[in-house]
């Protein structure tokens, strides 16, 4: 074998090798540690709910807890492995829990997605990474929604590593649209906003959420958890 033959194996050889070890680093960088699913797994969250529309005086605000109980797995119709979630609500710790519905979650390739009333959202891409973004609602007949994540591995409210995934960021002196989900690494999801402000008065040097006209805010915030 001449030189010049000898010298295009062993370039051969190195890509091939290189190519494989990039494959090997990228299919094994998915952490899923940002969304554990696991069976048994128990989140209870504190819920507040607003709805205002002064023209019509109404100013109703709701409290109470949410449970999120990760209750069996089994195969989608695609053979896909998913996870059963049964969510529960009560007024107040002295109350039973009442079963309200169920919804389910699964990794799907390198995504998360999690159905909710009958509507299946992409919740987090792998690998979870700084400023990545993507469509929420691919799966879904919603339209196009753009999801990010704004800040990653950072301390917030007691917990070491969370995520940030801001689904929705619009804001003027008369409205104000919001949507994110926190999560926490080996948690998961550990708040849920959502602020939808169609009008309100202008009024200096006042937060938009107390001086609203016409708007919902719905906060979800972890309080306790079970992970197995």
């Amino acid at each position: 074998m001449s030189f010049h033959i000898k010298l295009m194996v062993f370039f051969v050889f190195i890509l091939f090798y290189s190519c494989r070890k990039s494959n090997d680093i990228i299919s094994t960088s998915n952490d899923f540690s940002y969304y554990p699913l696991q069976v048994k797994n128990e989140y209870i969250y504190w819920v507040e709910t607003v709805h205002i529309d002064a023209p019509i005086n109404i100013n109703d605000t709701q409290r109470y807890y949410l449970k999120e109980y990760i209750e069996s797995t089994f195969a989608d119709n695609t053979g896909k492995p998913a996870y059963r979630i049964e969510r529960y609500q009560r007024s107040d710790t002295t109350q039973n829990w009442n079963l309200t519905d169920v919804w389910t979650s699964q990794y799907y390739d390198h995504q998360e997605h999690k159905v909710e009333e009958n509507v299946r959202y992409v919740k987090l891409i792998f690998p979870v990474a700084l400023n990545v973004t993507w469509d929420g609602n691919s799966f879904n007949t919603l339209g196009s929604q753009t999801y990010s994540i704004d800040s990653l591995d950072v301390s917030w409210n007691g917990f070491d590593s969370t995520c940030l995934v801001m689904h929705q960021k619009l804001e003027t002196i008369i409205d104000k649209y919001w949507d994110y989900e926190r999560f926490s690494k080996h948690i998961g999801l550990i708040e849920k906003v959502s602020i939808q402000i169609s009008q309100a008065y202008v009024m200096q040097n006042v937060p938009i959420e107390q001086r609203i006209i016409r708007g919902d805010i719905y906060r979800q915030r972890l309080v306790e958890y079970k992970i197995y």
